[in-house]
């Protein structure tokens, strides 16, 4: 069974309804697989906890139709995937390209529509209709409405929806069924730091219990074919027996978790550290990862463990490869805003108040590879030494503008670009030759 979950717009309440549906169906006992459409860190984190396993990304610019199948064999009880944006944002508003609907297709997977109800009633039949008319293939199935006010008001929106589109509405989503999630620049703050996150959750899904149509969204799930079978990824590079040091805490934890996967397949060890807890790298490491995540938030005590910074320097000093992305770059840097990093890179950082850059690009790398990529920052680096770009990078939406990054010196390569790289082993030979 396979079952998305997509919205009229962002902010209709999408990321709660499948935060609720995966915490309901496992207090049902269904082993319940979770799945974000787009190049997301934050909202898998969350599935994961709610889950017990792994979300996994399925993103249609990053990833070739084989390595999507892939990541969707599993065996789980039935899969939900959250989608992006409004159901038919992407790229642009003619072809579609790389929205949810984009996903929903290629994948053949049945569509539960959130539809916001604060204020409507009939209209909601409208809006629900346009989305089910605007593509002859919407593969729309079902209707959740959220945000209700009661009963009576549910009732109004599941009588118009029935008489003017045909589809069930799969229940409702009171006002109350809230799980507050506080956010910040990026999106929500993160999994790792909301406290008492699954009580907040179980309380909710209890209530949430009492108005959803759990038989009905499964019923709708169990229209979705099975998956055919994916092609292995032919490749002679391996890494047995390389000890990779992974930077993992709250200040970097921004990781495609098939990435890391893919990385132990290779035969790698994946030793992780915390740079801002450790006092030192781990013993007899071959290579770094440093990914993204809030360096910014934590620069005060990033700044503090200076026996770590010092240890990463002279790590990389000595001939250990690193590997740094988006917060990995800044914090390999000489400073953020002000407060001292490591010195890797002759770069400073500072913030800024609006994103920098933000949306799908192509990597030109000067070895040759070209490879997707997303970038998401309010960060602004600004060289100051010299330091080779190893990138050009060229905008998805307006193939026109494009720009240096990827600043490389010696063996440490760091990027804002955050890349997926789990079926792309020349790729990943590039990070850590």
């Amino acid at each position: 069974m396979r079952l998305l979950v997509a919205g009229t717009g962002s902010g209709c309440g999408k990321t709660t309804v499948s935060i609720l549906l995966m915490a309901c169906l496992k207090r049902r006992g269904l082993n319940v697989a979770p799945y974000k459409a787009g190049p997301d860190y934050i909202d898998p984190g969350f599935h994961r906890r709610v889950c017990g396993r792994a979300s996994c990304n399925l993103d249609t610019w990053l990833m070739d139709e084989n390595e999507i199948r892939r990541l969707l064999a599993n065996d789980a009880d039935i899969s939900v995937i959250e989608g992006v944006m409004g159901y038919y944002d992407g790229l642009d508003a003619r072809s579609m390209r790389c929205s949810t609907w984009e996903l929903a297709r290629l994948t053949q997977t049945p569509v539960l529509l959130v539809a916001d109800a604060s204020g409507g009633a009939a209209s909601v039949a409208a809006t629900v209709k346009g989305f089910q008319t605007l593509k002859e293939d919407s593969r729309i199935s079902g209707v959740l409405v959220n945000r209700v006010s009661g009963k009576r008001h549910y009732e109004l929106i599941r009588q118009a929806v029935k008489e003017y589109t045909g589809l069930d509405c799969a229940g409702y989503l009171t006002k109350q069924a809230v799980i507050e999630l506080p956010s910040r620049h990026l999106g929500l703050v993160t999994a790792r730091e909301t406290p008492d996150l699954m009580n907040r959750i179980n309380e909710t899904a209890a209530l949430a219990e009492q108005t959803l149509d759990l038989d009905k969204v499964l019923s709708i799930a169990s229209g979705a074919p099975a998956i055919g079978p994916s092609e292995p990824i032919e490749h002679s590079f391996r890494r047995a027996g390389y000890r990779l040091g992974v930077a993992m805490d709250e200040a970097f934890h921004f990781y495609y978790d098939a990435n890391l996967e893919a990385l132990k397949d290779l035969g790698m060890e994946l030793v992780y550290f915390s740079p801002l807890r450790d006092a030192c790298l781990p013993e007899n490491l071959d290579g770094l990862y440093i990914g993204g995540g809030y360096p910014e938030v934590y620069a005060e005590a990033l700044e503090a463990n200076t026996s770590m910074r010092k240890s990463i320097k002279t790590a990389l000093e000595n001939g250990t490869r690193c590997y740094g992305e988006c917060g990995g770059l800044m914090y390999l840097g000489q400073s953020i805003d002000g407060r001292e990093m490591c010195g890797v890179l002759p770069i400073t950082c500072r913030m800024t108040d609006r994103l920098q850059r933000f949306g799908y690009v192509t990597v030109e790398d000067r070895t040759g590879l070209t490879f997707p990529a997303h970038e998401f920052h309010h960060a602004a680096a600004e060289p100051t030494g010299d330091v080779n770009r190893a990138y050009t990078v060229i905008k998805a939406s307006a193939p026109e503008k494009n720009w240096a990054c990827g600043y490389e010196k010696d063996n440490c390569l760091a990027a804002f670009a955050h890349v997926y790289f789990a079926h792309r082993p020349d790729i990943i030979e590039r990070f850590w030759p």
